[in-house]
């Protein structure tokens, strides 16, 4: 069952094509929708954007004199504040395309600006999304986009902080520390990564870029380094949080737990870096971070620290501050509520040991 204003399309049966309006309003001249019709035969433009086009008419006459004909109210864009949860409701990408702006709904209805009152597949959509009455408006079509974008990007981000917020509350205490993103025109796909072991999290749906990403840690005013690559529609981002601040006894390091170590004074080199000025962009960062040296006034070889992934082969002795993974013996890697639906515990291995001493550890969990 459909839902539809009946007086809009009463008003609708009596259309007039929009150059006779816009005539009859005394906004072109005959002469002036010549022209237009011209430019309208030669671009495949509708009518209105050509004479818009050529300068005749702005888009805002367009818009009142349509509203006049149907009698629907006519809506200035800049004046309206958006309502999140109704903008949840519907699809982004369906909302930007067609330039449809919900305004309010009540019991039985909900309002819409609409760039073009005549596109009656969008309405349709509209009814069928909030099964509700459709009461349409008019507004210009440029700007309801516009304010379309700024607020999804409003709505998406802080739900894109929650989500990040949630995860690290998650995996504190375990080995994973690297926190990956996969990012397609309809959602956002945040697996963890750590000892080895990758697992996914959750997917959050909307459409985001790697700025969004970005932002949202800076919102949590956590810095990072950061890997990614980029396809058509697509991309990924592995995320490398820095949040350890701690005192080193001795390199190189070893570190396998939530936040990659940032030592007091020194400055990472050879990775990309996002938000802290004081570290240095590599233009080829090694792949993974297997050692991330630290600049300081000592050869960078002799400063190391290395993630559990890529531990030297070496087994001299370590600053070594890791957790272990161990299977979860409640759900067999499944994920419950003892694991924190993670498939793992995780138990602190921390002091000074060899490479050798982890791989034992590790063989032996």
């Amino acid at each position: 069952m459909l839902f539809h204003n009946v007086s809009m399309e009463k008003n609708m049966s009596a259309w007039k094509d929009i150059g006779t309006l816009l005539l009859e309003y005394g906004l072109i001249t005959a002469g002036d929708l010549e022209e237009g019709m011209r430019h309208h035969e030669k671009t495949g433009l509708r009518l209105g954007e050509a004479l818009a086009k050529l300068g005749k008419v702005t888009m805002e006459d367009i818009d009142y004199v349509l509203s006049k004909q149907l009698d629907i109210p006519f809506i200035i864009v800049e004046d309206i504040n958006i309502d999140p949860d109704l903008l949840s409701k519907f699809e982004k990408n369906f909302l930007i395309r067609n330039r449809v702006l919900p305004l309010h709904e009540s019991d039985d209805q909900i309002s819409i600006a609409m760039e073009d009152p005549f596109n009656r597949s969008a309405i349709d959509t509209v009814s069928d999304t909030i099964r509700k009455k459709v009461n349409v408006s008019t507004g210009n079509g440029e700007k309801i986009e516009a304010l379309l974008k700024v607020s999804f990007e409003k709505v998406g981000i802080p739900e894109l902080v929650g989500s990040i917020e949630a995860i690290i509350e998650k995996i504190r205490d375990t080995s994973f520390y690297r926190i990956d993103f996969f990012l397609d025109e309809r959602e956002c796909t945040i697996n963890v990564f750590g000892s080895g072991i990758i697992k996914e999290m959750m997917k959050v749906k909307g459409t985001f870029s790697k700025d969004d990403v970005f932002k949202s840690f800076d919102s949590l005013d956590i810095s990072i380094l950061y890997d990614s690559a980029f396809s058509e529609g697509s991309a990924f981002l592995a995320i490398y949080p820095l949040t350890n601040r701690m005192t080193l006894p001795g390199y190189p390091v070893i570190v396998g737990c939530y936040g990659l170590c940032l030592p007091e004074d020194i400055s990472f080199t050879d990775a990309n870096v996002y938000r802290m000025s004081h570290l240095l962009h590599s233009i080829s960062p090694p792949m993974g971070y297997p050692c991330i040296a630290t600049k300081t006034d000592m050869p960078g070889h002799d400063m190391i620290i290395h993630t559990v992934d890529s531990m030297p082969q070496s087994s001299a002795e370590c600053y070594v501050h890791v957790y272990i993974p161990n299977v979860c013996t409640a759900c067999k890697g499944q994920g419950c509520s003892s694991c924190r639906d993670l498939g793992h515990e995780f138990n602190k291995m921390e002091g000074m040991y060899s490479a050798d001493d982890i791989r034992k550890r590790m063989k032996e969990k």
